[in-house]
């Protein structure tokens, strides 16, 4: 027997169907949208777009009308950290970057699995609620969580990418490890599936071996997956990468940097640049302290970065140049960070703000929140970002102050 087809009607659906990932100009195009549109889903996969007048619906059809409001396609959210979802509260904000991440690690490894597991769980089912089909996970923190994570973002019906990210200078790997985390490795051997969903990463420039960040970005080129890594995140970072000293250097010492360390002595996007990390298929994330020239060098090499402004804001590390990244070019999209430093993972928030204090247009906001957020993730093939015929019919309400 035939599944019966549901008519979910709205005041406008903007459905991206055909869209490509938009840099530049192009972000600032003109959306094409159905107004007193219908979504009709058979199956949990679209089968049409079109107004409501034109609507012929087959015999049985459910209609169910949400209203005065705009659907988009369901969001991507590119940069999240849900294994600290149980630090949600406890660590200290508007005192800048250091003392926020002095307050956060005494902390770490102080939960119990249940504890991560609930608050992952509950992190995992706001994602949902808030429009997400896709969210971009930081790993490796916490042993075991990995796992947890997964399986808590499965249950929301959610997809994950695993970005399993080595914070550390040592010990070393050796060659038939790869650069996994350590604390990522028992979970990946015992679980190839769940291993299908990851990709070594690095923590930031300041925090991981720089041989680790190297290795972690030829093994996403050869298997065709992102690398990810904190780039230009604080004022604190250019310190310590600049002259070896600083807020940053002193919380680090002796415990994340080794005895001997020395600053490269170049700014986050020169030493990027120098440990060959940059260009196509590698997700930067924050970019908070980009100058000009680097925003320009960003956008040219192909690198994708993800925007989280309201991390930023609540740190007190800065804003980004968000019209310069968008004006140069660059491939850009919208992370939450994780609620140790966010009050939610709703990344439309994220577009709000940008909205609400650059002024930033909703077609462009609307871009880095589908299209350009799966691009970033390599998704894009799988559909995810457009509400396209035969693709899944998954969307999301729009915030008033989104529409147009």
């Amino acid at each position: 027997m035939p599944a019966s087809v549901l008519a979910i009607r709205a005041r406008t659906i903007v459905p991206l169907s055909g869209e490509s990932p938009a840099r530049g100009a192009r972000l600032f195009a003109a959306l094409k949208k159905i107004d007193n549109a219908v979504l009709l889903v058979r199956d949990g996969l679209v089968e049409d777009l079109l107004p409501w007048k034109n609507a012929r619906l087959p015999a049985g059809t459910r209609v169910r009308d949400v209203g005065p409001v705009c659907l988009i396609p369901a969001c991507v959210n590119a940069h999240a950290h849900i294994q600290l979802s149980w630090l949600a509260g406890r660590t200290l904000w508007g005192k800048g970057f250091t003392a926020w991440l002095a307050s956060m690690i005494p902390q770490l490894g102080t939960a119990s699995a249940a504890e991560v597991a609930a608050a992952a769980e509950n992190a995992c089912e706001s994602l949902a609620a808030s429009g997400a089909l896709h969210v971009g996970d930081v790993g490796g923190t916490l042993r075991g969580a990995l796992t947890l994570v997964d399986r808590a973002c499965r249950a929301a019906g959610l997809g994950v990418s695993h970005f399993c990210e080595w914070f550390g200078f040592g010990p070393p790997f050796i060659d038939d490890e790869r650069p996994w985390p350590p604390r990522c490795r028992e979970e990946l051997a015992a679980d190839p599936d769940l291993a299908g969903r990851c990709a070594p990463a690095g923590h930031a420039l300041y925090s991981t071996a720089p041989e680790v960040l190297r290795a972690a970005r030829e093994h996403c080129s050869r298997n065709n997956t992102v690398f990810s890594f904190h780039l230009a995140e604080s004022p604190e970072e250019n310190q310590l990468l600049i002259s070896g000293d600083g807020p940053l250097y002193d919380c680090y010492a002796g415990t994340v940097l080794p005895e001997g360390w020395r600053p490269p002595g170049m700014r986050p996007l020169a030493y990027a640049a120098s440990l060959g990390l940059l260009g196509p298929g590698t997700l930067a994330v924050h970019g908070v302290q980009l100058d000009a020239q680097e925003v320009e060098v960003l956008a040219a090499g192909g690198t994708a970065l993800c925007l989280c402004p309201r991390s930023n804001r609540n740190l007190g590390v800065g804003t980004p140049p968000v019209r310069a990244l968008m004006e140069n070019g660059g491939l850009l999209c919208l992370g939450t960070d994780g609620l140790t430093s966010n009050t939610d993972l709703d990344v439309r928030q994220e577009a709000v703000y940008l909205r609400e204090s650059l002024d930033v247009p909703p077609e462009a906001l609307v871009r880095l929140l589908t299209v350009n957020g799966a691009a970033a993730l390599g998704l894009s093939d799988a559909g995810a970002g457009r509400l396209t015929p035969g693709g899944p019919a998954a969307f999301c309400i729009l915030p008033e102050m989104l529409t147009y």
